[in-house]
């Protein structure tokens, strides 16, 4: 008998030992792979009386709020501007985000500069580009003018009327006092500086309940001169789309400056902000859907001619400005002698001048299933335009399209083959070639049969497969922004309702505001045009009952009536119309 294996226990050690190396590497490849910031900059050789744009990008994809991003310390260079914008795509279902940071340097001394890496932590992990090198020769000091900031209404403002000779100041305001519901407002929050900073200032945001908040912020920097000081102004904008009608209030913009070695910190807060949101005017045109802003559509078809069986490619792309993120979709027409297939979305925004703009893209596959003469429909879109302060309707031509009969004549719902496909079975095993020859046989047991032998191998398998599908599932809630206001619509209601009852104010509106915002939330759109009609049937779309649709209408009606009807003073029956708000929001949570 052969003598039995020595230190059966390190061959497990081992094979535990290989196998989490091999998942660490593989993680370690992964994050090397994902890096979500890098930077570029426009050129890398320029003189002194020269500027030098630094483009920083950062993927929010994965994550709700963008994190705050400081640039290190630009030895040799003065940020002389800066601003921020976001690109949003939505790519095979998955919504796909960046923020991009821009700024503008001047070097103030000759020689090859370094930029230093930028970083950014996420998710406890920290991640940096790699550091740049621009070569800044000696100019003539004949600075020339700086390129004009982006053209926006009131891009330098008039210095503020509370500017007496403080160090620090901030106010907040906003483009359109009044704007109709749907319609985009610029809410601009600015800070005025006299006095030395030792670090940077952190802002604050209002919520913005009762609004959809699109896109990052915008950031301007200028001077202005007031009460025999110079003000270096840092602008912040957010574009803003009210969600609901009546008298809305933006709570105040906190800045918080941190304190130096001789000086204390403080904490600026604008004043609030408010608005009378106006409703649409009456008389909309049929196929109205909400839609406010300037929109355009056009249609078009990927092949001149089509076969039957045979599928066709229908892009109708609505570009303008407004909410295209909100958009409601076009009223598709019914299409005899064609299959359709619906798509997602595909939505692409920018800021150009102050203005939120893009498009929003549909591809629906279509199948011909009769041979002749036929034609894609022409398309109405029917939206509101503020400005002009009318209904206007975008349209689309039909587009015809010869069919031809399909292969061998069958129809489009059979296959165009039905031959099954035999699959033969060449062998039953895999044999040995010749036996194991008998001084390479072993006596005791291989350690493959062993189970804490798999069981080592299962264990940092198992945990890599888990961290990545959690990291999958957080992922898939973080990007689909649609979903992440939905999960939080209750949380948000809430927290409102609490405060309503903690602080107090006109509960006829906060009731009406709340319920309004969290069914927005809730059914992905804004009820911007919408009767209680019609938000009636959209909540009998997505399974809510007539009773409790019916209890929704009441409550809307009830808060309108309290906030504008005379002598609607009751506080008995504001405060129980604030608790069935909250017994609303828990009883269509369970359905929608």
């Amino acid at each position: 008998m052969r003598p039995k294996a020595k230190y059966p226990t390190i061959k497990y050690l081992l094979a535990f030992l290989l196998a989490s190396l091999l998942v660490s590497f593989v993680g370690l490849g992964a994050a090397q792979a994902q890096s979500p910031i890098r930077a570029e900059v426009d050129r890398t050789a320029l003189s002194t009386d020269e500027t030098l744009t630094l483009t920083v990008t950062l993927d929010t994809s994965s994550i709700l709020n963008s994190p705050t991003l400081s640039l290190p310390d630009l030895q040799g260079f003065r940020v002389v501007g800066s601003s921020t914008s976001t690109q949003i795509g939505i790519i095979n279902g998955d919504i796909e985000t960046q923020a991009v940071y821009v700024y503008r340097l001047q070097p103030i001394q000759a020689g090859d500069l370094t930029i230093e890496p930028i970083s950014v932590t996420l998710g406890g992990q920290t991640y940096s580009t790699q550091p740049m090198t621009v070569h800044v020769t000696q100019g003539t000091g004949q600075v020339p003018a700086a390129p004009a900031a982006p053209s926006t209404p009131n891009q330098v403002a008039p210095p503020a009327a509370g500017l007496n000779g403080q160090d620090f100041y901030a106010e907040a305001e906003v483009d359109i006092a009044a704007p109709y519901v749907g319609q985009q407002v610029v809410y601009t929050f600015r800070f005025y500086q006299a006095g030395a900073l030792w670090s940077q200032p952190q802002y604050e945001a209002p919520t913005f309940t009762g609004f959809w908040s699109e896109g990052q912020a915008e950031q301007y920097e200028y001077q202005v001169q007031a009460a025999g000081r110079i003000y270096d102004v840092i602008e912040v904008r957010t574009i803003l789309f009210p969600s609901v009608m009546g008298p809305v209030t933006i709570d105040p913009a906190r800045l918080t400056i941190p304190g130096g070695f001789f000086s204390r910190g403080q904490t600026l807060q604008s004043r609030p902000v408010e608005l009378d949101v106006q409703p649409l005017p009456p008389g909309a045109p049929e196929g109205f859907n909400g839609a406010v802003g300037q929109y355009g559509l056009s249609s078009s078809l990927d092949l001149t001619q089509g076969t039957v069986g045979e599928p066709l490619t229908w892009q109708v792309t609505l570009s303008g400005q407004g909410n295209l993120t909100a958009a409601p979709e076009p009223n598709w027409p019914e299409m005899p002698g064609w299959r359709d297939f619906e798509s997602q979305a595909t939505v692409h925004t920018e800021i150009v001048d102050g203005r939120m703009v893009g498009s929003r893209t549909y591809e629906r596959l279509l199948v011909p299933t009769v041979e002749g003469e036929s034609a894609i429909p022409a398309l109405e879109y029917v939206y509101f335009d503020p400005e002009a302060g009318q209904y206007q309707t975008s349209h689309t031509e039909p587009i015809p399209v010869p069919v031809a009969p399909g292969a061998a004549g069958i129809p489009a719902s059979q296959p165009a083959s039905g031959q099954k496909e035999v699959v033969e079975q060449v062998v039953s095993d895999i044999r040995h070639l010749k036996p194991v020859p008998s001084h390479l046989s072993m006596d005791d047991q291989p350690v493959t049969k062993s189970a804490v032998y798999w069981a080592a191998w299962a264990v940092p398998v198992a945990g890599a497969l888990g961290y990545f599908a959690w990291q999958r599932r957080q992922r898939h809630w973080e990007n689909n922004a649609s979903l992440a206001r939905s999960s939080q619509a209750r949380k948000k209601a809430k927290k409102a309702l609490a405060r309503v009852r903690k602080e107090g104010g006109d509960a006829y509106d906060d009731a009406g505001q709340i319920l309004t915002t969290y069914l927005s939330d809730k059914l992905d759109r804004p009820l911007a045009g919408l009767t209680h009609q019609a938000l009636a049937g959209c909540l009998a779309e997505r399974g809510v009952d007539a009773d409790l649709a019916e209890r929704v209408e009441v409550v809307l009606v009830s808060s309108e009536l309290g906030r504008f009807a005379p002598g609607a003073d009751d506080p008995g029956y504001a405060r129980s119309l604030i608790q069935e708000v909250g017994i609303l929001v828990d009883a269509l949570e369970r359905v929608l």
